[in-house]
């Protein structure tokens, strides 16, 4: 019987080979879309899934308020690892990590900047399932100056080729400021779908600030875990009851104060567990190792994965109902001869599934050929053994039995309907009521159209609105140069010798540059028993002209001025904050200074923004700051840049010749920051234009089923004297009438979905109503053309041929 069926199919898709092209077509852009985007997920689901005891791995959190200074954070004092592993019950175990980003290293005549440079404490390979090539887990970093590589890292310095070949056991590396660590063992390569990972690992043991005793200074990431049953609520119940204790007897020893007046001037202090296994898609605190993704994209790629295969198989229906006239004979010989209605709908769900499988197999090979642009729009590292997994095969036949089911059970249960003396005495009428399903996928398909189109056009004006922000300074032209410590003692030569070439505007040291401007410190006013906690950048006296920030009141700091050593100067909205509307006289002292001094406040800076533009302006204090510094802003005329970042190069070997030259430009790291919206946007517009093509084709179909209803009244009102144009405009009205139902259904929709997004930035635009009236004219636009394409095709028709029988 199946034998039978697939012959029938086989037959049916030769004989109409444009029929069958656009089907396979419709479900194929479908189902491949639908595919990549299902790897995508599975992938971001999986993180740290490669930890045999990660549902029993935690990260502690830090929240509270310091000072009217609201914060939550990664990080955490050293000590508090100590307290959980000692005084929690239930707790199996501590770690403590800290991250020193793009740090440079060198052996020999090879320095590189590591990206991901990792100390930890000595339990780490035991603690965390990363696999070690070479060294023993619990001794590998045991021990002040070990450092542990991974493989690939020990390709780049020593030629490494794996386990057997010559070992670097034992190699020393040099790290900046003439800190030297001996190789120790060798890690392979963290996976990808790590929510951290490191090129290098060296004992945190090395690290003055490992021993810390400051709970509120926060330094070190800590995980714990706990053993099984034990639940976090409670481990953390714990610790945070005994922070009154661990912070106040801390307070009693820096400053003379207690608890009780710490927290009687707003501050608060909470610990927090993160599951291991939610950090990526569910953790957005301050200080992440790296940036994560969201479950809200999660949520809008599945939707729209969901969304697309579900307009596939509209699609499907809609053509394969409008080729019903043509199929009715059929249907009506084979009920004669006596076939039963459920082998016709079995014939006609054969159908489908073989449509769905040539699709899928077709779906396969453009998954695999997309897979490297894929990967490089997401940032994935997926291949195709991610692809060809039971789990994936397993998934994909469920989707074939669901899409087959889904796409071809209106279709059969129609066709299979119709009554065989109507069909071949040739008086059956097919139905035409004005609210049909059919009418329903429509509008449902340009639903969907509309809300994607309203959501690009929004996600894309924001973009826009993002890069062409008012900063409060001009970041064109402006190369960061890193690790400029290197200079040492040449710092101000290499700077000097900088500014003899035209070509360079202008340069200055600073301790980070926007929108990195991260360090923090608490400030208060010599009058006032109030305290403050405010950004803190260091900055030399020509950064003012290198960035063109704007003085508000007051001076910028002077290199001809020694006093301006001892001074600060605040932002506005610090000010705003102190509730200085005049400065003069004010002074400050902040713990970022271990000797006391009181800083005068000598200007106010005009806002700028520094961070993310989804962070609201926070308080800043500048401080005058040494040179060299970390970075150094160097401001270079337009034109040319190969050549002027050549000139910097020659002059860092002559002056800094044993680090690598590292270099960032401004505007970049802003683009950076845009990198997961921009992601959106492209998704959103790939999609939509694949959901505007799928409704195209839906609509196709529909317009051939009206066409093929309407042939004799198009062939009548031709005789009458009707033109093509008036036959075209008979056949559109009632297709422009579904799509503007389903504007007017999908705006609120739209609306409120990019609301929200929205709402997640600080400086954002004013939602742009006009996105409705352009999703609805390029939906009204797309839908008169498609319809029209075949309206024509009928309205050109010879009226004699649709009337000889009448």
């Amino acid at each position: 019987m199946v034998k039978n069926y697939l012959k029938i199919v086989i037959r049916f898709m030769l004989r109409h080979k444009g029929f069958s092209l656009i089907n396979i077509a419709g479900l194929t852009i479908g189902i491949t879309s639908t595919l990549l985007i299902i790897l995508y997920i599975r992938d971001e689901l999986r993180y740290d899934t490669f930890h045999p005891d990660a549902a029993d791995t935690y990260r502690l959190g830090f929240s509270g308020a310091l000072e009217g200074r609201s914060f939550s954070s990664t990080q955490t004092g050293s000590p508090v690892a100590d307290v959980l592993r000692k005084e929690i019950p239930g707790v199996a175990g501590t770690l403590r990590m800290a991250c020193w980003a793009t740090f440079p290293v060198r052996y020999k005549d090879r320095a590189f900047t590591e990206p991901k440079l990792l100390l930890v404490d000595d339990n780490f390979f035991r603690f965390f399932h990363f696999n070690l090539i070479e060294g023993h887990p619990d001794s590998v970093l045991r021990g002040e100056r070990k450092i542990v590589i991974t493989e690939s890292t020990a390709r780049r310095y020593f030629d490494y080729k794996g386990r057997g070949d010559k070992t670097p056991l034992g190699k020393t590396l040099a790290l900046a400021q003439g800190y030297n660590a001996r190789v120790s063992g060798i890690a392979e390569d963290p996976p990808l779908n790590s929510h951290f990972r490191f090129t290098m690992l060296l004992s945190l043991s090395s690290w003055d600030e490992a021993h810390a005793r400051d709970w509120l200074t926060r330094r070190l990431v800590t995980y714990f875990k706990l053993n099984p049953g034990v639940p976090a609520e409670e481990a953390m119940r714990r610790l945070n009851a005994l922070t009154e204790k661990k912070v106040g007897h801390e307070l009693g020893h820096q400053n003379h104060s207690d608890w009780v007046a710490f927290t009687s001037r707003g501050n608060r202090l909470h610990f927090f567990a993160q599951p291991m296994l939610d950090i990526h898609l569910h953790s957005q605190l301050g200080d992440e190792i790296e940036p994560n993704s969201d479950i809200q994209y999660i949520y809008i790629f599945g939707s729209v994965a969901l969304l697309v295969t579900v307009l596939a198989c509209i699609n499907f229906m809609n053509l394969s109902t409008a080729r019903s006239a043509t199929r009715a004979r059929e249907v009506g010989v084979r009920k004669v001869i006596g076939a039963p209605y459920r082998n016709l709908v079995g014939q006609f769900l054969v159908e489908s599934y073989s449509y769905v499988i040539v699709a899928v197999f077709i779906s396969l090979f453009l998954v695999m050929v997309a897979l490297p642009v894929f990967n490089y729009f997401t940032g994935k590292g997926l291949t195709l053994d991610t692809l060809f997994t039971p789990a994936f095969f397993g998934g994909l036949a469920i989707s074939v039995a669901m899409v087959g089911l889904l796409a071809g059970s209106y279709p059969a249960y129609y066709l299979a309907r119709f009554n065989p003396v109507e069909v071949l005495t040739g008086k059956m009428r097919l139905p035409r009521k004005h609210f049909s399903l059919r009418n329903l996928l429509v509008i449902f398909q340009f639903f969907i159209s509309t809300v994607l189109i309203v959501s690009t056009i929004v996600v894309y004006q924001q973009l826009r609105f993002i890069q062409g922000a008012n900063l409060g300074f001009d970041k064109a032209n402006v190369i960061n140069l890193l690790h400029t410590k290197n200079l040492r003692a040449n710092g101000v030569a290499f700077k000097r010798a900088l500014m003899e070439y035209p070509e360079i505007s202008s340069a200055s040291y600073a301790n980070r540059l926007p929108p990195q401007v991260d360090w923090q410190s608490v400030f208060k006013p010599v009058d006032s028993d109030n305290e403050y906690l405010l950004a803190l950048y260091e900055m030399d006296a020509d950064h003012l002209e290198t960035m063109r920030y704007k003085m508000v009141k007051g001076r910028f700091f002077s290199a001809q001025i020694p006093g301006d050593s001892n001074a600060v100067i605040l932002n506005q909205t610090a000010a705003k904050k102190l509730g200085w509307e005049e400065f003069n006289g004010k002074k400050l002292v902040t713990n970022y200074d271990h000797d006391g001094r009181q800083r005068e406040v000598i200007g106010i800076i005009q806002d700028f923004n520094f961070q993310s533009l989804k962070e609201p302006l926070q308080p800043l204090a500048v401080v005058l700051g040494p040179e060299p510094n970390w970075e150094m802003a160097i401001r270079i005329t337009k034109g040319n840049t190969e050549e002027k970042l050549a000139l910097i190069r020659s002059f860092w070997k002559k002056y800094a010749p044993d680090a690598p030259f590292e270099y960032e430009f401004l505007d970049w790291n802003f683009e950076a920051k845009q990198q997961a919206e921009k992601r959106l946007g492209m998704i959103f517009t790939v999609f939509t234009s694949l959901a505007i093509f799928i409704a195209c084709l839906g609509l196709l179909g529909l317009a051939t089923f009206k066409a093929e209803q309407a042939t004799k009244e198009i062939g009548i009102r031709k005789v009458m004297g009707a033109t093509v144009g008036d036959m075209v405009l008979m056949i559109n009205k009632d297709f422009l009438k579904l799509v503007v139902t389903a504007n007017l259904l999908a705006w609120p929709v739209a609306g409120w979905v990019m609301h929200r997004w929205l709402d997640q930035f600080a400086f954002r635009i004013a939602f742009p109503w006009t996105a409705f009236l352009i999703a609805g004219g390029i939906t009204l636009v797309i839908a008169f053309a498609s319809v029209s394409f075949q309206a024509v095709k009928a309205a050109s028709g010879n009226p004699v041929k649709s009337l000889r029988n009448e």
